[in-house]
Order: C-alpha cells, then sequence, then structure tokens
C-alpha cells in the first residue's frame, strides 16, 4: 500500500536537508575558528532547547530562536547557520519523539535554511551585524520575520500531503503559541547579544536559562490542553452515544475522536460479522481507505486476531521489530506504530480498533489508554445496538418460518401502495393457503404440520425478487406482494408457484415424504382495490372460491379461472 503523497514528501524533504548541507558547506570557510569554544557553548544550549521543545502536530516550540538572533548579532550569519544546524540534529537525534531519521535531518535543513534566509532579509534592509539599535530596528525586524515565513512554509509543505488528517491544536493554534514564544524570545536574544560585551558569555548563559524556564511552563501548560482535548473527545463519545446510533456509526465516531486526541496516520474499526470469528472492517480513516476495505481480521491471527482473542489492548512500537507484527496483514504492512484494541461487552467481542502511524515509538501509554476508553465507552453502545437489532428482527419475524409476520408485512406494504399509487405503477398480490392442513395436522401431528410450514416458506421465498414482500398471513397462510406484476404475468407466477408445491416432495420424520397442493387468491391494486386493506379483502375472496371450488387451483378477484 503506497499514498499517494509518497513522492511528494520523499522530494520534499531530501530536496530541503540537500540545500541545507550545501547552504552550510558554503558558509564554513566564514567562521572564524578561534570562536571554537563559544560556538560548542551555544550548540549545547541549542540542544538543551530542543529536549524542552514543546511538540505539536505542525511543529515543535522552542527557545531556540534567542540563540539564533543573539549567535547572529554576535558572530555573523555563518555561524548562526552552523550551530543551528549543529543543536537540532543533536537536540532531536537525543530526544527523538519517534521521528524517522528523514524526518531528523529536515527539521536540521529547514533551521538552517531559515536562518540563511533571515540572514538575508537583514542585510536586504541594511542591516549592520553587532548593533542592537534603532536604525537595524527594519532590518532585525525582516531577520524575525523571514524565520517564522520561512520555518512555517517549510513545516506547511512537508505536512501538506496529511494536513486534513492533523488532530490536537489546529494551525492557528500553532501559530498562536509560536508568535508568544517570539514574543518572549526576540527580546531575549537582543538582550543577550547587548550584554554580551559586558558579561561575557556567563553572562549570557544566566540569561538564556529563563528561556528554558519559559519553555518548561509552556510544556506544562500544552500538556493541560491536550488532556482537555483527551476529555472532550470521551465528553462527545459520550453525547454523541446518547443519540443511539447504529454499529457502524458509532465506531466512524470512536475514529473521529480519536483523532481529536492523538495523531495517527490511518485507521480502521472492525465488526463481526456472522462467522463469530471473522471481523470486517466497518469505518476506516486515513489515505489507506481502499486497501483496508477489503481487509479482514481473524480470531488468533495475527497481533489484531491476538487482541480479539485475548481481549486486552497492545501497542507495538515497531512493526518491524516486534515478532508478533512480521507475517501480519492489513495495517502492519505500512504503519511502524501501532496500537490495537478490542471492543468488548457482555463477555463478547464485538469489534476492534487499530490504530497506525508511519513513524516508530509514535504511540505511548497514554495513547493506548484514550483508545481503550473510547471503545469501552463505545462497546456499550454497540452491544445494545446489536440487541436493539436482533430483538427487532425476532419481534418483526415469524419464528417458525422466518418470513415476516404480519404487522411487519402490513406496514411494509402500506408504504409500498402508497408509492405505486403516487408512481402509476401496480402491485399483485397473491394468498396462498394449504389446501386440507387442519387434516395434514390431524393424521400426522402438529410437529410434521409445522415441517411442512417451514419448507412451504422456503418454497415461496426460492424465487422471490428483492422488492417483493412475503409473509406468513395466518396459521397455514402465507401472502406475497409483488410490485410491477400484473395481469398473465400475475397469474403465470401463482400458477408457476401452485405447480411447484404440487410436485415438491415435503419431508417427515424418518424420511418419508409427503404431497400437498395450496389454493391461491390473486388480487391486483389499483384494478381490484385502492388500499392495502381493500386490496387483502379482494384476495381473500378470490381464495375462498378457490377453495370452495376444491383448493390446488389459482383464482383472480376480478376473473375466476378454474383449473
Amino acid at each position: 500500500m503506497r499514498p499517494k503523497e509518497g513522492f511528494f514528501h520523499f522530494t520534499t524533504s531530501w530536496l530541503v536537508v540537500i540545500l541545507a548541507v550545501w547552504q552550510l558547506c558554503r558558509l564554513f570557510p566564514s567562521l572564524d575558528l578561534d570562536q571554537t569554544g563559544e560556538l560548542l557553548v551555544i550548540v549545547f544550549l541549542g540542544v538543551l532547547a530542543e529536549l524542552l521543545a514543546v511538540s505539536f502536530p505542525h511543529g515543535q516550540l522552542s527557545g531556540s530562536f534567542t540563540l539564533i538572533i543573539a549567535t547572529f548579532l554576535i558572530y555573523g550569519p555563518a555561524a548562526t547557520a552552523w550551530v543551528s544546524g549543529l543543536a537540532t540534529i543533536f537536540g532531536q537525534g537525543i530526544a527523538n519523539r519517534g521521528n524517522p531519521l528523514r524526518t531528523t535531518l529536515f527539521n536540521t535543513g529547514q533551521y538552517v535554511l531559515a536562518a540563511v534566509s533571515a540572514g538575508w532579509a537583514f542585510y536586504l534592509c541594511g542591516g549592520a551585524p553587532g548593533l542592537v539599535s534603532l536604525p537595524n530596528a527594519l532590518p532585525l525586524i525582516a531577520f524575525t520575520g523571514a524565520y517564522i515565513v520561512v520555518n512555517h512554509l517549510l513545516v506547511y509543505l512537508y505536512l501538506l500531503p496529511q494536513r486534513r488528517r492533523m488532530p490536537h491544536l489546529a494551525w492557528l493554534d500553532t501559530i498562536k503559541w509560536d508568535g508568544l514564544t517570539y514574543l518572549f524570545t526576540v527580546p531575549l536574544g537582543l538582550l543577550v547579544a547587548m550584554i554580551y560585551p559586558f558579561v561575557g558569555m556567563a553572562g549570557a548563559l544566566m540569561l538564556f536559562f529563563s528561556v528554558l524556564g519559559l519553555q518548561v511552563i509552556l510544556r506544562f501548560y500544552v500538556r493541560l490542553q491536550v488532556t482537555n482535548k483527551e476529555l472532550t473527545a470521551f465528553y462527545e463519545t459520550a453525547r454523541y452515544l446518547e443519540e443511539n446510533p447504529g454499529s457502524v456509526k458509532i465506531l466512524e465516531q470512536v475514529l473521529t475522536n480519536a483523532r481529536k486526541a492523538i495523531h495517527y496516520h490511518s485507521a480502521a474499526a472492525y465488526f463481526r460479522s456472522g462467522e463469530r470469528d471473522t471481523y470486517l472492517p466497518a469505518a476506516i480513516d486515513g489515505p489507506y481507505a481502499k486497501q483496508l476495505g477489503s481487509t479482514a481480521v481473524y480470531t488468533g491471527e495475527g497481533i489484531t486476531g491476538s487482541v480479539v482473542a485475548n481481549r486486552e489492548p497492545e501497542i507495538i512500537y515497531d512493526a518491524r521489530l516486534d515478532p508478533r507484527t512480521r507475517s501480519d496483514t492489513g495495517l502492519c504492512q505500512v504503519m511502524r506504530s501501532l496500537i490495537v484494541a478490542p471492543l468488548c461487552a457482555g463477555g463478547e467481542t464485538l469489534g476492534v480498533v487499530v490504530l497506525g502511524d508511519k513513524r516508530p515509538l509514535a504511540f505511548d501509554q497514554n495513547h493506548l489508554h484514550i483508545v481503550a476508553v473510547l471503545c469501552s465507552q463505545a462497546a456499550v453502545a454497540v452491544e445494545n445496538s446489536v440487541l436493539h437489532d436482533r430483538l427487532g428482527q425476532v419481534l418483526s419475524h415469524d419464528t417458525l418460518t422466518g418470513l415476516i409476520n404480519f404487522s411487519s408485512f402490513a406496514e411494509l406494504a402500506a408504504e409500498l401502495c402508497d408509492s405505486a399509487g403516487e408512481a402509476g405503477y401496480p402491485v399483485g398480490m397473491l394468498l396462498v393457503d394449504i389446501d386440507r392442513f387442519k387434516n395434514y395436522n390431524l393424521r400426522y401431528g402438529r410437529q410434521a404440520g409445522e415441517r411442512v410450514l417451514a419448507e412451504l416458506a422456503a418454497l415461496v421465498e426460492e424465487d422471490a425478487r428483492r422488492d417483493d414482500l412475503i409473509a406468513r398471513y395466518g396459521g397455514d397462510e402465507f401472502v406475497l406482494l409483488l410490485p410491477g406484476a400484473e395481469g398473465a404475468r400475475l397469474m403465470g407466477i401463482a400458477e408457476d408457484l401452485r405447480v411447484r408445491v404440487r410436485e415438491h416432495a415435503f419431508r417427515r420424520a424418518g424420511g418419508v415424504s409427503t404431497r400437498i397442493t395450496v389454493s391461491v387468491g390473486l388480487a391486483e391494486f389499483p384494478r381490484d382495490a385502492g388500499d392495502l386493506t381493500g386490496l387483502l379483502l379482494a384476495g381473500q375472496r378470490a381464495l375462498d372460491k378457490a377453495k370452495e371450488a376444491g383448493g390446488n387451483r389459482v383464482v383472480a378477484a376480478a376473473v375466476s379461472i378454474v383449473e
């Protein structure tokens, strides 16, 4: 499975990395190697800033811009680019947040290009390095603006293919927090550059620790925001379930609310099919929807099937290294990180939810807990929905024959007749009654009679079309409503049914066969009646005539036809 964004994502990533390497090589001769010690201290501070960075789906926030602007004013553009690149690659390499190597390299290239672009903007506006003065105000504003714009533009391009699926805070939220960060880091960076000539690196170092303290506070606040998002997801799920939606809608809502609290690439929710150990996709989210729609989960097979069997949620940190996923299908083939959670209720596993992301270590125990809670909420609602459907099936169907009962038939038939009246097409009706069925029961017993009724119901249903309505009308009577059937065609259907019943060998206990015949009363809407009640009465009169004539015949309400 390869999503459409693959080529764009790959090309953008490596183009940024190559451009950044080219810029670093171009600027290396301009570095003052006598300042290597101080620059390494700044790199170390940058690594600390990266370690405490606040992660967002659209990027990261840190106080490193304080170092960027101070380094630019003190040491120049070459040192700024190299400090930015080294601090990022070492910082994100040590504090890897589940990002693959390509993402780490992209982030490094992104900051290098942003620093270089900011330097160009500074000089284009007539700025002079080393001066924090009023004449440098416009160039410093241009420096900051260019750095912010290039940073956000590159992140936007990198995440463009999957931007629609981003959870947590929206782009406006990220820009808001980014703006507040720059509101503090820019003045502090200028202050570091101003005091450096007087207090040296030690004083600048102490001042920068206030930036790290600000990051810690921001990090704590964002965690509160994320927790609020998680609680909102639980609340919205609970509120949605109060509306008693169907099972599929419930599973779709689980994936929707999970995305609000967790960043994932693709997900699928499977629901148990008619076969007890088979689970089919009921809700899918992400670019692999088409491929996942043809997958299935079987109890005990692979990691997903094991979760179904064990009824315990699991987290896979890296599918390439975990032996449980090496031979698995579905998302395990294309995702590095997985969360698999069952929907358990009433001692049964009703379904299973699978979330996947292409990054290793993308999920943690907190994410697993969120999905498990969402699935627990959904499981109760799904069980209620299943029980409601089963109860409705029982109440609307005849237990002996499996056909819908007459009360359900009457409701559906009335709607069908109304539609036929508005559209102007006919509806044919057949009332089928077993000849001398009372004598059959007296001779062979009630159990044998019930076996005949069940077998006759299957015979009547055999050639039914999708739109035909068939119900058990009474003790030994069946009613068929056939949209579009009239005249000779309707008579032909009735005659064919009568002959098939007469020639069919019905089974009794012990393998003995018996023969029966039926009488059929035929009526047409709107020719014989203008509503369902009149149609049934017309058909009943025709059926009574067929019975009075000796049975085993078809009689129409308008014209009696005797075999």
